[in-house]
């Protein structure tokens, strides 16, 4: 029984471009991808150029196509909707939505680690400890989902203070690369052979998958439309500037590391900071440099409950999910019931993540940070594959003289959609390689089968048996 549509809710349109700028960053880049990238070496520059071609530069093309042409809240929902119907656009929705559940406790877990280590080796073994690292993460998880609560007036100025977290650890290390290579000159020789794959090409495959996954977000100005002043004008300024920004950060930052610091001993977690402190030879700028990356860390996942629960109350005001998750404050003009219902589905997933193991052994906080991550790519990628085929199936002659639309014609906008989605699939395969130090691969795999798969056949059966098509 499918209930019925409600009508909209008038959202406060608050974010001007420089907004959409700020909250696309926030999104999208993570610091975390960096140092995880120069341990590849210089080949780590050659990947980054390739997940840019074949997955950043579609998505952001495809995105500012689909955010101006249809700015309405719910995003990528409303887009899968228009494209492939009410039954994919819910499934859609349903992996949008919960793949939040895994991403919030695994950033935080990441902010932790960072906070914790600033006391050095007497502090950093709080971060691998199950229950001081739960009862932090819980405390910002809701914390953060109260903010948000309170609206985009009160949240977008942590977004904007978050960058901080962004440029200045980025501006840090491009003076320790000066430094650098003043005193000692690249720490990491360089010669054209080593911009390409050698020794260990699998693991740099499994590498360049989650450099695609350090592409992804920019679709989060779609799923706040309602929000924005003159989205046709402001989208597109916004993710611009945000794409430079981008692209800058993850091959600059990745430049700069392998000139400082020699690639065989980057560590993924500090590495930036490591860097700038061998340079400088300062470790108080190395923890200051710790502390920005957690503050960033902390805003990026407020930018994600904030946009993430605006899925559920686009399919709630659909009629596709319980009404009561399509209720606003009325005060504060915000999803406030499914921010609350979001954090308690991502509570009960640290908990699950960190304290079962199906092997019944303790499972480790870095173990259950693994798993955390790679679900919440493995399960955001499904709608990934929607976005990239929707531009395919919606009809062209609707687009508007005013509307920036994937250039090249018909041609280009299949060139575009496909590469966008065969290289989707391609890092969907690559997420079953297990991280380096996994202890039980069979853990692991299990793990990524079974609870991804509760989650999509949860999201089938719902829709199955609640909704009709």
């Amino acid at each position: 029984m499918t209930t019925a549509a409600r009508r909209p809710a008038e959202f406060l349109k608050t974010l001007g471009a420089a907004d959409v700028a700020f909250m696309a960053i926030i999104a999208v880049v993570s610091l975390r991808w960096i140092p995880r990238a120069a341990r590849a070496g210089w080949l780590s520059v050659s990947l980054w150029c390739l997940a840019g071609t074949l997955f950043f530069i579609p998505l952001t093309l495809i995105v500012v196509e689909l955010s101006t042409r249809f700015p309405e809240q719910g995003g990528l929902y409303v887009w899968t909707r228009r494209a492939f119907g009410a039954r994919h656009a819910f499934f859609c929705g349903w992996c949008l939505w919960l793949n939040q559940v895994f991403y919030f406790p695994s950033y935080l877990l990441f902010a932790v680690a960072n906070l914790a280590a600033l006391g050095g080796p007497h502090t950093t073994v709080l971060a691998r400890n199950q229950i001081v690292s739960a009862a932090v993460v819980l405390a910002l998880l809701w914390g953060l989902t109260a903010l948000n609560i309170l609206g985009f007036e009160v949240a977008k100025w942590l977004q904007s203070a978050g960058t901080l977290g962004l440029w200045i650890p980025a501006g840090l290390l491009l003076a320790a690369v000066v430094i650098a290579l003043s005193k000692t000159g690249a720490a990491t020789p360089f010669t054209a052979r080593d911009l390409l794959p050698h020794g260990d090409t699998f693991s740099a495959l499994g590498l360049w998958s989650s450099m695609c996954f350090a592409f992804s977000g920019f679709e989060i100005a779609g799923l706040v439309g309602q929000e924005i002043k003159t989205p046709r004008r402001t989208v597109p300024i916004g993710l611009a500037l945000a794409g430079v920004a981008t692209v800058l950060l993850y091959i600059g930052g990745s430049t700069a590391i392998l000139l400082a610091t020699p690639a065989g001993q980057i560590s993924e977690r500090t590495g930036i900071g490591d860097a700038i402190q061998a340079a400088t030879g300062s470790p108080v700028t190395g923890s200051l440099v710790l502390a920005l990356m957690a503050v960033a860390a902390i805003a990026t996942t407020s930018s994600w409950i904030a946009g993430a629960a605006r899925v559920p109350y686009a399919a709630a005001v659909a009629g596709r999910l319980p009404a009561f998750l399509g209720k606003v404050h009325p005060r504060f003009r915000t999803p406030h019931i499914a921010l609350l219902v979001q954090a308690v589905f991502a509570s009960m997933t640290l908990l699950a993540s960190l304290f079962l193991n199906v092997e019944h052994q303790t499972t480790t906080v870095e173990e259950a940070y693994d798993v955390l991550v790679n679900l919440t790519i493995l399960i955001y990628f499904v709608p990934y594959l929607y976005l990239f085929l929707s531009p395919l199936r919606l009809p062209q002659d609707s687009l508007q003289g005013d509307v920036p639309g994937i250039p090249g014609g018909k041609p280009g906008r299949f060139t575009v959609c496909t590469a966008g989605a065969a290289t989707t699939l391609v890092a969907i395969v690559l997420l079953f390689i297990p991280p380096p130090g996994t202890r039980s691969v069979w853990n692991f795999e299990t793990n990524l089968v079974l609870q991804s798969g509760v989650i999509f056949a949860a999201g089938f059966l719902l829709d199955r048996f609640r909704n009709k098509p």
